[in-house]
C-alpha cells in the first residue's frame, strides 16, 4: 500500500474542485440573496492547520515494527439522517457521490443510534456498549457539569488497534463533544479536535473542506509499512445550517430569518414546544437549507473518498461511514437534536467497503455499540471486554439533554427526564422516568403518531425492556475536566 506523495496545495485544489461537482448550474448561484454564503477558507487559514497537524504528527510513537493487517478508515458524519440521503430513498440529490460510492458498498438499512446526541453515540461506538454501562451521557438539572466523561482508562477500540501494532489518529470537526476532556480520545496517538479551532464566517466546527484538507496531508504522510486507524468526523450537517453557494435549491424558499442563530429561530422554536405551532415556511425553509448543507458535506467528503486509493487506502483495506444522530426538523414539535428518542434522530446511514463486506443491502438490525466489534473483526482481532452485540432488539437512550434546553424556562421540565427506546422489528416502545409511555408499530405509522401503548405487544415489549434494565447497573461517570472548552460547546448551540 504505498501512500502517494500528495502535497497541501492538492489538498487546497481538492476543496475548492469538490464546489463545482455538484448538480447546480455552474459554481455559483445568479443571485446572492442574504444567507447564502461564498464558503472560501484562506490559505492562511490551511496553513495553519497544516502547522498544527505536522506537530501532532510529529509527537506520535515509532512503532516498533510493521504488522501485516489492514488499513481502517471510519468517517463520521455528524447529524446526518439517513432517510436524507440518496442511498436511502431521499430524491433531492443531497449524496451524489456517496450515492456512488455506496453502489460498492455493504448498506444497513437498520441502523440505529445509541443516543440521540454525539457523546453517548461516539462514546458507544468506542467502547461497544450502552450509555447505561459506559456512562458518558447528559447530567440532571441539578449539576454542575455540562455531560459527563468517558472514564479514564475505558477499554476502546484505539486502545485495543494501538495494541496490536496500528498507529490510531482522529481528526474530529465536533470541537463541543469531541474535545478531548471528554475522554474519547483515549488510545488514539493522535487526536486533533479542539486546537483546531472554529473556522471562519459563524460557525464553531471545523468545516469540511478544512476537514477533506487535513485528512488527505495526514494520510500523504502515511507509512505503508504500518496499519492504520483514522477516524475522521464531519460536522457540517449540524446548527447552525451555513447554505452555502452552489448547493442551495430553491433558494428563493428559504426564510433566513428562521434558521438556527436567529430570533426567528429561538421564537419558532419556542412557539413549537408551547403548542405545537409551525412558523409559515418554517419547515420549508429548515429542510432546504440542512440539504444545502448535506450536498456540500457530500461534496468534501466524496472528494476524500474518491482520493483514497492513491493515498494507500485500497480494496484490501476497510472503510465505514456512518452517523452519530439524525436530526428533527419540526417533527414531533422539535428542533435540532438531543431532546427526546424518536426515529428522524435515530435512524443513521451504516456503510461499509472492505474485503468482508459484499455490496448490497443489508436488513441486520445494528447500533453504534456494534461498530467496536466490526472494526476489531476487521483487524482480525476479538471483541472489547464486556462489548454488547445487537440480535433483534434495538435500544437508545437519552439522559436530559443539552444544558440550555434543560434549564430553559419556555420548557418548563420537559426535558427533566431519562427516556429509552426500544425497538423490535417496526415494534417500537418509549419509557420515560417522567412516567411517560409511547407505543408505535413503525411499519404502517414511520411517523410515530399514534400512539398504541395499551396493546397487547406493547405489553410485552414492556417486559423485555424492564428485563433489559434489570440486567443492567450504570457505569461509573468520570465528569469533564476543567480543560472543558465551555467556548464550544457555546458556539455550537448547546450553552446559553
Amino acid at each position: 500500500m504505498g501512500a502517494s506523495k500528495g502535497t497541501w496545495a492538492r489538498g487546497l485544489a481538492l476543496a475548492g474542485a469538490a464546489s463545482g461537482a455538484v448538480f447546480l448550474s455552474g459554481w455559483y448561484l445568479q443571485s446572492r440573496r442574504a444567507g447564502v454564503k461564498p464558503w472560501r477558507i484562506s490559505e492562511s487559514q490551511y496553513a495553519e492547520d497544516r502547522r498544527r497537524l505536522d506537530a501532532a504528527v510529529s509527537r506520535m510513537p515509532v512503532m516498533p515494527g510493521s504488522v501485516a493487517k489492514p488499513d481502517i478508515v471510519v468517517i463520521v458524519l455528524d447529524t446526518v439522517r439517513a432517510d436524507r440521503l440518496g442511498m436511502y430513498g431521499y430524491a433531492e440529490g443531497t449524496s451524489p457521490r456517496l450515492d456512488a460510492w455506496s453502489q460498492n458498498a455493504r448498506i444497513y438499512d437498520q441502523m440505529m443510534a445509541n443516543a440521540p446526541w454525539t457523546l453517548p453515540s461516539h462514546a458507544s461506538m468506542f467502547t461497544g456498549r450502552y450509555p447505561i454501562e459506559h456512562g458518558a451521557h447528559g447530567t440532571p438539572p441539578e449539576s454542575q457539569e455540562t455531560a459527563s466523561a468517558l472514564a479514564p482508562g475505558s477499554p476502546t477500540v484505539a486502545r485495543a488497534l494501538r495494541s496490536a501494532g496500528y498507529r490510531t489518529a482522529a481528526i474530529a470537526a465536533n470541537r463541543a463533544f469531541l474535545q478531548s476532556s471528554f475522554g474519547l480520545n483515549q488510545g488514539f496517538d493522535l487526536y486533533l479536535c479542539e486546537t483546531l479551532g472554529r473556522s471562519p464566517r459563524g460557525v464553531g466546527y471545523v468545516s469540511g473542506d478544512r476537514m477533506l484538507a487535513l485528512a488527505e496531508a495526514f494520510l500523504s504522510q502515511k507509512r505503508s509499512d504500518d496499519p492504520l486507524f483514522l477516524f475522521l468526523n464531519f460536522m457540517d450537517a449540524h446548527s447552525p445550517w451555513v447554505p452555502r453557494e452552489g448547493y442551495v435549491r430553491n433558494e428563493e424558499k428559504i426564510n433566513f430569518s428562521l434558521l438556527p442563530s436567529t430570533p426567528g429561530w429561538s421564537e419558532a422554536e419556542q412557539a413549537l414546544y408551547a403548542g405545537g405551532t409551525m412558523p409559515e415556511g418554517g419547515a420549508e425553509s429548515w429542510s432546504l437549507a440542512y440539504d444545502a448543507e448535506l450536498r456540500f458535506l457530500d461534496a468534501q467528503v466524496g472528494a476524500l473518498l474518491e482520493r483514497l486509493p492513491s493515498l494507500g487506502i485500497g480494496s484490501e483495506d476497510y472503510v465505514f461511514i456512518l452517523s452519530d444522530h439524525g436530526e428533527y426538523l419540526g417533527e414531533h414539535g422539535l428542533l435540532e437534536h438531543s431532546k427526546d428518542v424518536y426515529e428522524p434522530v435515530l435512524h443513521v446511514p451504516l456503510l461499509i467497503q472492505g474485503p468482508s463486506y459484499a455490496p448490497g443491502r443489508d436488513a441486520q438490525p445494528l447500533q453504534h455499540h456494534d461498530l467496536a466489534t466490526m472494526i476489531l473483526a476487521a483487524a482480525g482481532l476479538g471483541s472489547l471486554p464486556n462489548a454488547e452485540t445487537t440480535h433483534q432488539l434495538q435500544v437508545a437512550e437519552l439522559y436530559w439533554t443539552r444544558r440550555k434546553d434543560l434549564h430553559s424556562p419556555a420548557y418548563g421540565d420537559r426535558f427533566n427526564r431519562i427516556r429509552r427506546a426500544w425497538r423490535s422489528g417496526d415494534l417500537k416502545l418509549i419509557l420515560g422516568s417522567d412516567g411517560s409511555a409511547e407505543a408505535y408499530d413503525l411499519e404502517g405509522d414511520p411517523s410515530e403518531s399514534r400512539n398504541q401503548i395499551h396493546a397487547e405487544w406493547a405489553k410485552e415489549l414492556q417486559t423485555v425492556a424492564e428485563l433489559w434494565l434489570a440486567d443492567r447497573v450504570a457505569a461509573p461517570v468520570s465528569a469533564p475536566d476543567k480543560s472543558t472548552d465551555i467556548t464550544a460547546l457555546r458556539e455550537l448551540g448547546y450553552l446559553e
